[in-house]
């Protein structure tokens, strides 16, 4: 089986060209991410989604991802305000590794 790393960095990938409006994609981390049972977790800043503050989206484990998996999308003012600490994700959920961001871009989404 894949570990969660290398199936966080297939789905960012994979988001990433669905959607070309993606700037930016973080790996969210947990205390309990090696448990089997913890999701894959993302953020992905999106300049083209409305604000709606921190929604986690749960999908279920399939053929190419044999883990749950969670992604929040935020705007990057939304991501600005999250490093700031204006904003939270949930409890015992922390921003980890930056997966994928665009080159030439900045979190504010310009290019």
């Amino acid at each position: 089986m894949k570990s969660k790393d290398d199936i966080a960095s297939y789905l960012a990938e994979a988001h990433r060209k669905v959607d070309s409006s993606i700037v930016r994609i973080v790996r969210i981390s947990s205390s309990v991410d090696d448990q089997l049972s913890e999701p894959v977790k993302l953020l992905e800043v999106n300049p083209d989604t409305p604000p709606s503050g921190i929604v986690p989206i749960v999908f279920g484990p399939d053929p190419d991802v044999p883990y749950a998996s969670v992604v929040v999308e935020v705007t990057p003012q939304e991501f600005e305000d999250l490093r700031r600490g204006e904003l939270r994700l949930p409890e015992g959920w922390t921003l980890g590794a930056t997966l994928y961001e665009s080159a030439g871009g900045t979190s504010d989404g310009s290019r």
